[in-house]
């Protein structure tokens, strides 16, 4: 674990963007690097850990709650081989991890988490509110927080984007010298991003413009983000990885991707039906999946066997900032019900064994 260090020594070089249109923001909707510092300093119920350091030298923060569960010396490509996979894990209570702040403008899910946070600390959240099925729910896992991954990004990234408008962007899209704009998704065409061809660097990136989301190529891995990401959920061997994200549009579930096990791709379907109940919204009949696109998830389903969804949240409709937090809210509580109807990652059954 790194030293209990808060602070960046370059701090003096992150300013925070400002974008038009963005409605101020309430004082529970904390955010901003110096916000999460406080919060993490108030942690007691939990264990607080730092698990890596930015580029930037920011600290990335874990806080965990609820007993861990023994583990025998095998990692999970191993135990795909046995008669037994379930000997990789076979977690009481499950393991959930949850991580937000990959893309540091999609600020949604950061609330979320850190709100969720305050629940398990104090019995009620940021806006003083109690939420006591939530809680009770929590009690029956060991979960394990990440409220911010990319805090390079977050130091300089505005503190919302509600009312705001795809044309109110330019302060957050990497631009070339040349004032060509790289957007979502042809910016993809590059990682990292070209830092001596940039006039400014967009918001997804961390200081050294890797996009961490997407920083899971086998053996290659670039940033101290991802790599803490995948040692945290070995070392933890999480049975579900919620990875919280922000959109442009409506708040959903993503599809399962095909790079996934059958058994986790279902699971997905049904955490993605069980949120749009809660939303009061037609469900999917049949199951919706994704193309092939590796990402972070599938690395952690490859190091662990974990089912793992991306949950976009809307960030831009002008709206309560309360319907926002209950999207996220939701999110977990599907999860975590699901969980206690079946196994989140019965890891014998992904394998047919």
């Amino acid at each position: 674990m790194e030293e209990m260090r808060f602070e960046s020594k370059y701090r003096d070089k992150f300013v925070t963007r400002t974008i038009n249109h963005a409605q101020p923001r309430p004082s529970w909707w904390r955010v901003r690097i110096e916000e999460l510092v406080e919060e993490m300093k108030k942690v007691k119920k939990g264990k607080l850990e730092i698990i890596t350091r930015t580029p930037g030298d920011f600290p990335v923060f874990a806080v965990s709650y609820g007993k861990t569960s023994p583990h025998r010396k095998v990692n999970w490509p191993s135990a795909t081989g046995s008669p037994n996979p379930s000997v990789y894990a076979n977690n009481d209570p499950q393991v959930i991890m949850a991580v937000a702040g990959i893309h540091s403008e999609e600020c949604e899910g950061i609330v979320t988490l850190l709100n969720l946070i305050s629940l398990l600390e104090t019995g009620k959240d940021l806006r003083g509110k109690e939420n006591p099925h939530l809680v009770e729910l929590c009690s029956h896992y060991r979960l394990v927080i990440l409220p911010c991954v990319n805090m390079d990004g977050r130091a300089v990234a505005p503190d919302c984007l509600c009312g705001c408008t795809h044309d109110d962007y330019l302060p957050l899209h990497s631009v070339l010298k040349n004032g060509e704009q790289l957007k979502w998704p042809a910016l993809k065409e590059y990682f990292p991003m070209p830092m001596d061809e940039l006039s400014q660097l967009g918001t997804y990136y961390n200081s050294e413009g890797y996009n961490i989301m997407l920083d899971c190529a086998p053996g290659n891995i670039k940033t101290p983000e991802a790599k803490a990401i995948l040692q945290l959920a070995d070392r933890e061997r999480v049975d579900c990885f919620l990875n919280f994200h922000s959109c442009g549009g409506g708040s959903h579930v993503i599809p399962p991707s095909h790079l996934n096990y059958p058994r986790n791709m279902k699971t997905v379907f049904d955490i993605r039906n069980a949120w749009l109940e809660k939303q009061g919204r037609e469900t999917d009949k049949e199951m919706k999946v994704r193309d092939g696109q590796s990402d972070i998830n599938v690395a952690v389903t490859l190091a662990t066997g974990a089912v793992a969804l991306t949950f976009e949240m809307d960030a831009l409709t002008l709206e309560p900032f309360d319907n926002k937090l209950k999207y996220g809210y939701d999110l977990l509580e599907a999860a975590m019900e699901h969980g206690l109807k079946e196994p989140l990652c019965p890891r014998n059954e992904l394998l047919g064994k």
